[in-house]
Protein backbone atom coordinates (compact mmCIF):
# COMPACT_ATOMS: atom_id res chain seq x y z
CA UNK A 1 0.00 0.00 0.00
CA UNK A 2 1.46 3.67 -1.03
CA UNK A 3 2.17 5.87 1.40
CA UNK A 4 -0.68 8.27 0.03
CA UNK A 5 -3.37 4.64 0.53
CA UNK A 6 -2.05 4.56 4.53
CA UNK A 7 -2.31 8.96 5.19
CA UNK A 8 -5.51 8.77 3.63
CA UNK A 9 -7.07 5.85 5.77
CA UNK A 10 -5.20 7.12 8.71
CA UNK A 11 -7.54 10.37 7.91
CA UNK A 12 -10.41 8.74 8.10
CA UNK A 13 -10.31 6.70 10.90
CA UNK A 14 -9.41 10.37 12.36
CA UNK A 15 -12.99 11.59 10.67
CA UNK A 16 -14.81 8.59 11.97
CA UNK A 17 -13.42 9.23 15.87
CA UNK A 18 -13.71 13.14 15.93
CA UNK A 19 -17.46 12.54 14.05
CA UNK A 20 -18.00 9.52 16.95
CA UNK A 21 -16.53 11.88 19.68
CA UNK A 22 -18.88 15.13 18.49
CA UNK A 23 -21.94 12.76 18.61
CA UNK A 24 -20.99 11.18 22.19
CA UNK A 25 -20.49 14.80 23.30
CA UNK A 26 -23.95 15.76 22.39
CA UNK A 27 -26.36 13.36 23.52
CA UNK A 28 -27.72 11.44 26.56
CA UNK A 29 -25.53 8.28 26.44
CA UNK A 30 -27.71 6.99 29.37
CA UNK A 31 -30.84 7.32 27.72
CA UNK A 32 -29.81 5.89 24.76
CA UNK A 33 -28.45 2.50 26.91
CA UNK A 34 -31.56 2.67 28.45
CA UNK A 35 -33.62 2.45 25.31
CA UNK A 36 -31.48 -0.31 23.70
CA UNK A 37 -31.96 -2.40 27.03
CA UNK A 38 -35.10 -2.05 26.85
CA UNK A 39 -36.20 -2.96 23.50
CA UNK A 40 -38.21 -5.67 22.59
CA UNK A 41 -36.41 -8.55 21.60
CA UNK A 42 -38.24 -10.42 19.37
CA UNK A 43 -38.69 -7.45 17.52
CA UNK A 44 -35.00 -6.94 16.95
CA UNK A 45 -34.70 -10.52 15.90
CA UNK A 46 -37.17 -9.94 13.38
CA UNK A 47 -35.24 -7.13 12.87
CA UNK A 48 -32.07 -9.04 11.86
CA UNK A 49 -33.92 -12.00 10.19
CA UNK A 50 -34.85 -8.81 7.55
CA UNK A 51 -31.64 -7.16 7.19
CA UNK A 52 -29.95 -11.04 6.64
CA UNK A 53 -32.59 -11.84 3.96
CA UNK A 54 -31.86 -7.97 2.24
CA UNK A 55 -28.46 -9.10 1.64
CA UNK A 56 -29.33 -12.42 0.36
CA UNK A 57 -31.47 -10.18 -2.33
CA UNK A 58 -28.17 -8.37 -2.86
CA UNK A 59 -26.20 -11.09 -3.60
CA UNK A 60 -28.86 -12.08 -6.02
CA UNK A 61 -28.85 -8.43 -7.61
CA UNK A 62 -25.31 -8.57 -8.46
CA UNK A 63 -25.14 -12.04 -9.82
CA UNK A 64 -27.36 -10.73 -12.43
CA UNK A 65 -24.78 -8.54 -13.13
CA UNK A 66 -21.65 -10.86 -13.20
CA UNK A 67 -23.98 -13.02 -16.03
CA UNK A 68 -23.96 -10.76 -18.15
CA UNK A 69 -20.13 -9.55 -17.88
CA UNK A 70 -20.18 -12.70 -18.21
CA UNK A 71 -18.53 -14.44 -15.28
CA UNK A 72 -19.14 -17.83 -14.31
CA UNK A 73 -20.22 -17.73 -11.03
CA UNK A 74 -22.15 -20.16 -9.22
CA UNK A 75 -25.32 -18.50 -7.06
CA UNK A 76 -23.45 -20.94 -3.96
CA UNK A 77 -19.91 -18.84 -4.60
CA UNK A 78 -21.84 -15.67 -5.14
CA UNK A 79 -22.66 -15.85 -1.96
CA UNK A 80 -19.54 -16.71 -0.35
CA UNK A 81 -17.89 -14.05 -2.34
CA UNK A 82 -20.66 -11.60 -0.86
CA UNK A 83 -20.30 -12.00 2.60
CA UNK A 84 -16.32 -11.76 2.47
CA UNK A 85 -17.11 -8.26 1.02
CA UNK A 86 -20.05 -7.85 3.92
CA UNK A 87 -17.29 -8.53 6.62
CA UNK A 88 -14.68 -6.60 4.98
CA UNK A 89 -16.72 -3.60 4.63
CA UNK A 90 -17.63 -3.50 8.25
CA UNK A 91 -14.13 -1.78 9.16
CA UNK A 92 -12.36 -0.93 6.21
CA UNK A 93 -12.84 3.08 5.33
CA UNK A 94 -15.74 4.04 3.29
CA UNK A 95 -17.43 0.22 3.42
CA UNK A 96 -16.09 -0.15 -0.38
CA UNK A 97 -13.20 -2.35 1.42
CA UNK A 98 -14.58 -5.38 0.26
CA UNK A 99 -15.95 -4.95 -3.46
CA UNK A 100 -11.88 -4.16 -4.00
CA UNK A 101 -11.31 -7.89 -2.56
CA UNK A 102 -14.36 -9.14 -4.99
CA UNK A 103 -12.53 -7.45 -7.61
CA UNK A 104 -9.52 -8.77 -7.06
CA UNK A 105 -10.15 -12.46 -6.78
CA UNK A 106 -12.60 -12.37 -9.48
CA UNK A 107 -9.78 -10.78 -11.85
CA UNK A 108 -7.79 -13.88 -9.89
CA UNK A 109 -9.39 -16.78 -9.97
CA UNK A 110 -12.55 -16.23 -13.12
CA UNK A 111 -10.04 -14.90 -14.90
CA UNK A 112 -11.78 -12.15 -15.56
CA UNK A 113 -11.14 -8.44 -16.80
CA UNK A 114 -11.01 -5.88 -14.13
CA UNK A 115 -12.63 -3.33 -15.63
CA UNK A 116 -15.79 -5.09 -16.80
CA UNK A 117 -15.89 -6.29 -13.17
CA UNK A 118 -15.42 -3.15 -11.83
CA UNK A 119 -18.59 -1.73 -14.05
CA UNK A 120 -20.78 -4.66 -12.76
CA UNK A 121 -19.72 -4.16 -8.90
CA UNK A 122 -20.11 -0.07 -9.04
CA UNK A 123 -23.32 -0.63 -11.31
CA UNK A 124 -24.72 -3.02 -8.15
CA UNK A 125 -23.99 -0.02 -5.99
CA UNK A 126 -25.21 2.32 -8.08
CA UNK A 127 -28.40 0.83 -8.35
CA UNK A 128 -28.95 0.54 -4.47
CA UNK A 129 -28.15 4.22 -3.99
CA UNK A 130 -30.46 4.87 -7.39
CA UNK A 131 -33.18 3.37 -5.14
CA UNK A 132 -32.63 4.75 -1.67
CA UNK A 133 -32.75 8.70 -3.67
CA UNK A 134 -36.27 7.51 -5.16
CA UNK A 135 -37.06 6.71 -1.56
CA UNK A 136 -36.09 10.12 -0.08
CA UNK A 137 -37.93 11.42 -2.69
CA UNK A 138 -41.11 9.75 -1.46
CA UNK A 139 -40.73 11.04 1.72
CA UNK A 140 -39.83 14.09 1.56
CA UNK A 141 -43.30 15.38 1.13
CA UNK A 142 -44.28 13.77 4.31
CA UNK A 143 -41.87 15.71 6.08
CA UNK A 144 -43.52 18.34 8.42
CA UNK A 145 -40.29 20.60 7.76
CA UNK A 146 -40.64 23.56 5.41
CA UNK A 147 -38.55 22.22 1.78
CA UNK A 148 -38.54 24.34 -0.94
CA UNK A 149 -40.74 22.78 -3.99
CA UNK A 150 -41.18 19.56 -1.96
CA UNK A 151 -44.20 18.43 -3.19
CA UNK A 152 -42.21 18.23 -6.71
CA UNK A 153 -39.94 15.78 -4.91
CA UNK A 154 -41.61 13.24 -6.86
CA UNK A 155 -41.48 14.56 -10.36
CA UNK A 156 -37.70 13.48 -10.10
CA UNK A 157 -38.30 9.97 -9.61
CA UNK A 158 -38.62 9.01 -13.15
CA UNK A 159 -35.07 10.86 -13.59
CA UNK A 160 -33.53 8.92 -10.97
CA UNK A 161 -34.63 5.93 -12.58
CA UNK A 162 -33.23 7.42 -16.17
CA UNK A 163 -29.97 8.47 -14.39
CA UNK A 164 -29.31 4.82 -13.46
CA UNK A 165 -30.27 3.44 -16.40
CA UNK A 166 -27.73 6.06 -18.82
CA UNK A 167 -24.79 5.16 -16.21
CA UNK A 168 -25.28 1.26 -17.04
CA UNK A 169 -25.60 2.31 -21.09
CA UNK A 170 -22.14 4.77 -19.95
CA UNK A 171 -20.24 1.74 -18.09
CA UNK A 172 -20.86 -1.21 -20.32
CA UNK A 173 -24.01 -1.54 -22.11
CA UNK A 174 -24.03 -5.17 -21.83
CA UNK A 175 -25.38 -4.75 -18.43
CA UNK A 176 -28.56 -2.99 -19.72
CA UNK A 177 -30.76 -5.99 -20.12
CA UNK A 178 -30.72 -6.68 -16.19
CA UNK A 179 -31.80 -2.99 -15.65
CA UNK A 180 -35.32 -4.03 -14.86
CA UNK A 181 -34.08 -6.88 -12.86
CA UNK A 182 -31.68 -5.28 -11.14
CA UNK A 183 -34.06 -2.43 -10.07
CA UNK A 184 -36.27 -4.99 -8.87
CA UNK A 185 -33.94 -6.73 -6.50
CA UNK A 186 -32.47 -3.07 -5.42
CA UNK A 187 -36.12 -2.37 -4.68
CA UNK A 188 -36.21 -5.72 -2.19
CA UNK A 189 -33.37 -4.97 -0.79
CA UNK A 190 -34.19 -1.25 0.45
CA UNK A 191 -37.54 -2.35 1.38
CA UNK A 192 -36.60 -4.96 3.66
CA UNK A 193 -34.18 -2.98 5.02
CA UNK A 194 -36.80 -0.32 5.38
CA UNK A 195 -38.40 -3.53 7.52
CA UNK A 196 -36.10 -3.89 9.60
CA UNK A 197 -35.68 0.01 10.59
CA UNK A 198 -38.93 0.12 11.31
CA UNK A 199 -39.31 -3.63 13.45
CA UNK A 200 -35.81 -1.71 15.24
CA UNK A 201 -38.35 1.51 15.92
CA UNK A 202 -41.20 -0.38 17.22
CA UNK A 203 -38.87 -2.17 19.28
CA UNK A 204 -37.75 0.83 20.52
CA UNK A 205 -41.86 1.27 21.71
CA UNK A 206 -42.01 4.07 19.36
CA UNK A 207 -45.41 4.63 18.08
CA UNK A 208 -45.82 4.46 14.68
CA UNK A 209 -47.83 7.51 14.66
CA UNK A 210 -45.06 9.61 15.81
CA UNK A 211 -43.02 10.10 12.67
CA UNK A 212 -42.09 7.39 11.39
CA UNK A 213 -41.28 9.42 7.86
CA UNK A 214 -38.99 11.46 9.72
CA UNK A 215 -36.88 8.75 11.07
CA UNK A 216 -37.00 6.88 7.88
CA UNK A 217 -35.86 9.67 5.95
CA UNK A 218 -33.24 10.06 8.46
CA UNK A 219 -32.20 6.04 7.83
CA UNK A 220 -31.83 6.63 4.35
CA UNK A 221 -30.36 9.99 4.34
CA UNK A 222 -27.79 8.02 6.82
CA UNK A 223 -27.16 5.33 4.26
CA UNK A 224 -25.53 7.69 1.94
CA UNK A 225 -23.78 9.48 4.20
CA UNK A 226 -22.03 6.05 5.17
CA UNK A 227 -21.50 4.70 1.84
CA UNK A 228 -19.42 7.96 1.03
CA UNK A 229 -15.52 6.72 1.44
CA UNK A 230 -14.70 9.17 4.20
CA UNK A 231 -14.94 7.55 7.22
CA UNK A 232 -14.27 3.89 8.46
CA UNK A 233 -16.84 1.67 6.77
CA UNK A 234 -19.48 4.62 7.37
CA UNK A 235 -18.69 5.31 11.49
CA UNK A 236 -19.66 8.55 12.69
CA UNK A 237 -21.20 9.81 9.40
CA UNK A 238 -24.54 7.87 9.75
CA UNK A 239 -24.40 9.27 13.49
CA UNK A 240 -24.02 12.52 12.68
CA UNK A 241 -26.80 12.61 10.25
CA UNK A 242 -29.33 11.04 12.64
CA UNK A 243 -28.28 13.65 15.15
CA UNK A 244 -28.58 16.95 13.17
CA UNK A 245 -31.33 15.44 11.22
CA UNK A 246 -33.19 14.90 14.46
CA UNK A 247 -32.65 18.26 15.19
CA UNK A 248 -33.88 20.10 12.06
CA UNK A 249 -37.51 17.21 11.95
CA UNK A 250 -37.80 17.45 15.46
CA UNK A 251 -37.85 13.69 16.29
CA UNK A 252 -35.77 12.41 19.68
CA UNK A 253 -32.03 11.98 19.48
CA UNK A 254 -32.13 9.45 21.76
CA UNK A 255 -34.27 6.91 19.50
CA UNK A 256 -32.69 8.26 16.40
CA UNK A 257 -29.39 7.21 17.50
CA UNK A 258 -30.40 3.93 19.37
CA UNK A 259 -32.19 3.37 15.41
CA UNK A 260 -28.58 3.83 14.24
CA UNK A 261 -26.45 1.88 16.52
CA UNK A 262 -29.30 -0.94 16.54
CA UNK A 263 -29.30 -1.15 12.82
CA UNK A 264 -25.25 -1.21 12.92
CA UNK A 265 -25.18 -3.68 15.63
CA UNK A 266 -27.57 -6.31 13.07
CA UNK A 267 -25.28 -5.66 10.36
CA UNK A 268 -22.77 -6.19 12.11
CA UNK A 269 -23.97 -9.40 13.40
CA UNK A 270 -24.81 -10.48 9.70
CA UNK A 271 -21.55 -9.78 8.25
CA UNK A 272 -19.45 -11.47 10.93
CA UNK A 273 -20.16 -14.84 9.32
CA UNK A 274 -17.96 -13.62 6.32
CA UNK A 275 -14.84 -13.94 8.71
CA UNK A 276 -15.05 -17.49 8.10
CA UNK A 277 -13.87 -16.56 4.22
CA UNK A 278 -11.22 -14.73 5.17
CA UNK A 279 -9.18 -17.95 6.18
CA UNK A 280 -8.71 -19.19 2.64
CA UNK A 281 -10.72 -16.61 0.34
CA UNK A 282 -8.86 -17.81 -2.72
CA UNK A 283 -10.97 -21.10 -2.20
CA UNK A 284 -14.50 -19.37 -3.01
CA UNK A 285 -14.15 -19.49 -6.31
CA UNK A 286 -12.73 -22.15 -7.94
CA UNK A 287 -10.56 -22.24 -11.13
CA UNK A 288 -13.12 -22.04 -14.41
Amino acid sequence: MSSRKILTNILKVVVSCLAVYYVVSRIDIAEIMEKVRSADLLLLLAALAAYTISQLAASFRLRNLFNLVPITITQKENIKLYWLGLFYNLFLPGGVGGDGFKVYLLGKYKKSNLKTVIGAILSDRVSGLSIIVILLLVFIPMLDYNIPFKNLAWVAIPLVAAAFYLFLYIVNKKLLPAFPRVMGWAICVQMLQMLSAVLILASLHIDARHMYDAYLFLFFLSAIAGSLPITLGGIGARELVFLWGAQYLGVNEGSAIALSLLFYTASAITALPGIIYTIKPAAILKES
